[in-house]
C-alpha cells in the first residue's frame, strides 16, 4: 500500500490539491488521505532538504558580506573585541565602544595586570574612533585617535585578587536604565597567588567573568568576586603536570543582554577538548554572583566548539557569531578558526548557518562583535573583528563587515532554526 501511495503522489502531485468529484470517487477516503499526507510530508521534506542545504556549519557565505573601510582603529601591538553600542541620545557621539589588549608594549608597562579594556567613541560606525586618553584639569575626558596611542588611558585593568591581577579584556556592556553594566574576562593567578609557569605554582590560573557598573562608562566599578566562575578550578591542578588548561571551566568572553528585564548572557567555556558556549540569567542583582543561575553549562552546552560568542537579536530571532576551529578548512594553525553564526529561536538550542573567510593578507579574522540596525525592511548587521598577523599571534587592526539581512532570509532563518 505505501509504494502504490508514492506511486500515486509521483503521478497526482500537481492536481491532488484540486481533485474532481470523479477523481475522488476512484480511491477510498483512507486513500485519499493518506495521499494528501505522504505529499505534504514530501513537500516539508524537499523543504527541509532544502533550507539544510542553504546553512551549515561547513556553507560558506563570505559574499554575504561587504567590507565597511579599511582599518576603525590601528596602529596598537595587539587589541580586538570592538563592542559597539549606539546612543541616539548623544546626537554628538552617537556610537560607543569598548575594546582591550595591549596598546604600545606587551602588557601595557604602567598599569595593574597585562590586557586592559580602553573606551571609544564615534560620531559614525566608520569613525574616526576616538580613544579615552584620561582626563582634562577640569575632570572632564580627553580623546585622542590612534595616531596618540600613547596617550590612550585604561578604563578596566589588573586588579587586587587572585581572580583578576592579570587579565581584563573581553567587554560586552548594555545600557539599562541609565546604567552601563559591563560583563568582561579575567584571568588570576589562582588560589595559590602564583601566575603560571613561575616556580612552585600549583594551580596555573583562573579564567572566570567578572562584572562592573558605571554611570558613564569610564569610571566603571568592580563585582567584589566573579559573577560567574567554575569553582571546582580554584586551586585545582591543570591537566598535564607544568600545564596551563584544566580539564573542565575557564569561564570567559562573554555577550551581556538585556531582555524582558533580565540579564543574559553568553559564555564561552573549556570541556576537555573543545571551547563551548555556555548560558546563564539573572533576573536582579547583576554584581551579585549567587543571582546568576546557569541554564546550559558543563555536559549540556548551548552549542559545541563555538568560543567567543556574541549575540544579537533580530526580531524573534537570536543570532550568535564566534570564531570556532573548521577541521575540515585547508589552513593550518591560527587559519583554521573562521568566523561563523548560528541562529536560535530561544538562546538555548542552536544551529549554524555558515562562515566567512579571512580577509586577505592577514592568516586569521577573530572575536567577533556585532550591532544591528534597522533600514526600512531590512537589518544590517555591522560586524567588528581583529585582524591577526602573518606568523604571530598579534592582531594589528579592528576592521567592520556588514551584512544586509532581508525579510527573505530571516524567515528562512527562522524556519532552519526551528527544524529539528
Amino acid at each position: 500500500m505505501k509504494g502504490f501511495l508514492y506511486f500515486l503522489i509521483i503521478v497526482f502531485l500537481s492536481s491532488c490539491n484540486n481533485l474532481s468529484i470523479e477523481q475522488s470517487n476512484k480511491y477510498s477516503e483512507i486513500e485519499l488521505t493518506e495521499l494528501t499526507e505522504l505529499k505534504q510530508s514530501m513537500q516539508t521534506n524537499l523543504g527541509t532538504k532544502k533550507i539544510n542545504s542553504e546553512f551549515g556549519f561547513t556553507i560558506n557565505k563570505t559574499n554575504e558580506w561587504k567590507q565597511v573601510g579599511d582599518k576603525l582603529i590601528t596602529n596598537f601591538q595587539n587589541m580586538y573585541n570592538l563592542h559597539i553600542n549606539y546612543e541616539p541620545e548623544d546626537s554628538d557621539y552617537p556610537y560607543k565602544g569598548w575594546f582591550f589588549g595591549w596598546v604600545k608594549d606587551q602588557c601595557n608597562p604602567g598599569y595593574e595586570g597585562c590586557d586592559a579594556i580602553y573606551a571609544a567613541k564615534s560620531k559614525s560606525l566608520t569613525g574616526p574612533w576616538l580613544i579615552y586618553s584620561g582626563d582634562k584639569n577640569d575632570g572632564s575626558p580627553k580623546w585622542t585617535t590612534h595616531e596618540s596611542i600613547e596617550k590612550w588611558v585604561p578604563v578596566i585593568a589588573g586588579g587586587p585578587t587572585n581572580y583578576d591581577n592579570w587579565h581584563n579584556g573581553d567587554p560586552s556592556v548594555v545600557k539599562y536604565k541609565d546604567i552601563y553594566y559591563m560583563a568582561y574576562s579575567a584571568t588570576g593567578f589562582n588560589k595559590d597567588g602564583i601566575p603560571y609557569g613561575q616556580p612552585n605554582d600549583n594551580d596555573s590560573d583562573i579564567s572566570v567573568v567578572m562584572g562592573a557598573i558605571s554611570n558613564d562608562g569610564l569610571n566603571w566599578t568592580k563585582s567584589d568576586k566573579p559573577i560567574l566562575i567554575y569553582k571546582p578550578q580554584w586551586g585545582q591542578p591543570p591537566m598535564k603536570k607544568d600545564g596551563y588548561m584544566h580539564e573542565f571551566g575557564s569561564y570567559h568572553r562573554p555577550s551581556l543582554m538585556v531582555e524582558d528585564n533580565k540579564f543574559k548572557l553568553w559564555i564561552d567555556a573549556y570541556e576537555k577538548n573543545s571551547f563551548n558556549m555556555l548560558y546563564a540569567e539573572n533576573n536582579s542583582n547583576f554584581m551579585a554572583s549567587d543571582n546568576w543561575k546557569i541554564l546550559r553549562g558543563m555536559g549540556n552546552s548551548a552549542l559545541i566548539n563555538f568560543p567567543n560568542p556574541d549575540i544579537i537579536k533580530v526580531e524573534d530571532l537570536y543570532l550568535a557569531f564566534g570564531d570556532p576551529v573548521h577541521a575540515e578548512a585547508p589552513e593550518e594553525g591560527w587559519g583554521k578558526r573562521k568566523i561563523t553564526w548560528a541562529v536560535s529561536l530561544n538562546g538555548l538550542d542552536w544551529k549554524s548557518v555558515g562562515y566567512m573567510d579571512t580577509d586577505a593578507g592577514w592568516q586569521g579574522i577573530f572575536v567577533p562583535e556585532a550591532l544591528v540596525a534597522k533600514d526600512g525592511d531590512k537589518y544590517v548587521i555591522n560586524l567588528t573583528y581583529g585582524t591577526m598577523i602573518k606568523d604571530h599571534f598579534h592582531q594589528d587592526s579592528i576592521r567592520m563587515k556588514r551584512w544586509i539581512l532581508g525579510q527573505d532570509e530571516l524567515e528562512e532563518l527562522k524556519k532552519y532554526a526551528y527544524i529539528k
